[in-house]
């Protein structure tokens, strides 16, 4: 059984400048002789913001829109209107 899910991860706070990590987790299970789990996490985008502005970026360096990223990750909204 596999599970994969987007979360958003705790903000840090660097020099007035909000960081938000956005990740892949993915939870594996495989039963047979016994069970083995696995799982990881990977980094997919990072929002930037502060008082004056708000900015997200892949990971691999390519700027994406918040109202993109809000699509992927709902959740996003709410964090964003908290800072």
């Amino acid at each position: 059984m596999e599970n994969k899910e987007i979360i958003i991860e705790r903000p840090v706070v660097i020099a007035g400048v909000t960081l938000i990590p956005v990740v892949k987790v993915s939870m594996n299970c495989h039963s047979g002789e016994g069970i083995s789990f696995f799982g990881f996490k990977q980094p997919i985008s990072i929002v930037l913001a502060s008082t004056s502005m708000k900015r997200a970026f892949r990971m691999t360096g390519e700027e994406v829109t918040l109202e993109q990223l809000i699509q992927e990750v709902p959740d996003m909204q709410e964090v964003l209107e908290r800072i």
